[in-house]
């Protein structure tokens, strides 16, 4: 399978207060980003809130995904459980419903040892139908995997790429060579090479990465999609100028998940969010007040006609646009400047997903008003020292992973 890259959006998936999947809200989130331009989605992942939800409902929504991508883009699937009986059931169901790919982290109750994770994905490999992304993320699962573990898992035939983590540039680019050199030519070409962090999406491609792995790509996918186009051309002061627009928000990803933080800037753009499965709950009001100023400060360039893919890419093209809110969804178009608020969206019946059904999907905007507070803006390379001091103010000192 080609690569996945320059960009994947990672949606959480709305519910309601009984559990139920919000499905005309899922699929303006995945809908939305396809039109922007990423190149693959992800659900069922952390932002997800796969762990949070009976198999039966994670089958629904990765249909959901894979009606809605319509072939437009890849959809990879998380498929990760706490026993390898249930990752081997999740992986079916996901090729079942035409998923692209699966991901795959070690979760576990009981801390792993080298030799189970090892096993987990070598029984994986050998009973997926779908090539398999290997899920590094160390804030929920307790374990981060060597670049020696990374080299031994790229070996297995069922294993098509990375979700990796990478502090900083020169650390993407050291994790990615040190596998390399260890791994046959032939092996080393057919990986993705990708790498999660929404404050890092300039520094992960610029250092050779196929791939960024994003949250923040599902609710902002055109930020995210300028980035990965100014990137991919090799633009690197102006990849990391857009990515800096993104460093408040990174901020609250770390700090709180990045479940919490797309719910709220999905609430914040209009979008019926639902709520969250309990007992997480939304950000505290001074970081979702956080948040509101850093949406006002973000700005997207009109698209650059020479933009394009890495060669590698044979998903669909990244191009930057304006930058808009999630699209609210309607039988009929919008007017101009306006669109129909979530309830009216909800009462207009089920949002069509490919030809085979009869009304079209409203690509409209949302309107986002501007504040007159000072965005903080500085660099997301590494640590949150980028953050600003009002940012460490506002929230927490934890760290988690979108």
């Amino acid at each position: 399978m080609p690569s996945i890259g320059p960009l994947a959006a990672y949606p959480f998936t709305p519910r309601g207060e009984d559990g139920r999947l919000l499905t005309r809200s899922f699929e303006q989130l995945v809908d939305s980003a396809i039109v922007a331009g990423v190149s693959a989605i992800g659900v069922l992942g952390s932002t997800g809130g796969f762990a949070y939800m009976p198999r039966s409902a994670r089958k629904r929504i990765a249909r959901s995904a894979v009606e809605v991508a319509d072939g437009r883009v890849p959809v990879i699937v998380g498929v990760g459980a706490l026993s390898t009986a249930e990752v081997l059931a999740n992986l079916a169901e996901a090729a079942s419903v035409g998923a692209s790919g699966a991901l795959l982290q070690p979760m576990a109750y009981q801390p792993l040892q080298p030799e189970e994770i090892f096993g987990l994905y070598k029984d994986a490999s050998s009973a997926a139908t779908i090539p398999i992304w290997v899920y590094n993320n160390p804030a929920t699962t307790g374990h981060r995997f060597s670049v020696d573990e990374l080299t031994k898992l790229g070996r297995l035939s069922g294993v098509a790429g990375f979700k990796d983590r990478g502090a900083n540039a020169a650390d993407i680019k050291d994790r990615i060579q040190k596998i390399t050199a260890e791994l046959p030519q032939r092996t080393a070409k057919r990986l993705d090479w990708g790498f999660s962090g929404d404050g890092l999406g300039a520094q992960i491609l610029l250092s050779g990465a196929s791939t960024w792995h994003s949250a923040l790509a599902s609710v902002l996918p055109e930020i995210c999609v300028a980035i990965a186009a100014a990137a991919a051309a090799d633009r690197a002061p102006e990849a990391r100028a857009l990515q800096r627009q993104l460093t408040p928000l990174s901020v609250m990803v770390r700090q709180y998940g990045g479940i919490r933080t797309t719910h709220t800037i999905a609430e914040l753009l209009g979008l019926d969010a639902g709520v969250l499965p309990k007992p997480l709950l939304p950000l505290p009001r001074d970081a979702r007040a956080l948040v509101k100023m850093a949406l006002a400060g973000i700005d997207v360039p009109a698209p650059r006609a020479e933009a394009t893919t890495p060669a590698s890419s044979q998903a669909a093209p990244v191009s930057a646009a304006p930058v808009s809110a999630v699209p609210a969804a309607s039988s009929a178009p919008a007017s101009s400047g306006s669109a129909a608020s979530p309830a009216a969206a909800e009462s207009a019946g089920p949002t069509p997903r490919s030809a085979s059904r009869s009304a079209s999907r409203s690509t409209a905007p949302l309107k986002r008003e501007r504040t007159t507070a000072t965005p903080v803006t500085d660099d997301d390379s590494s640590a949150p020292d980028g953050a600003g001091d009002e940012a460490s103010t506002l929230v927490g000192s934890g760290r988690h992973s979108g």
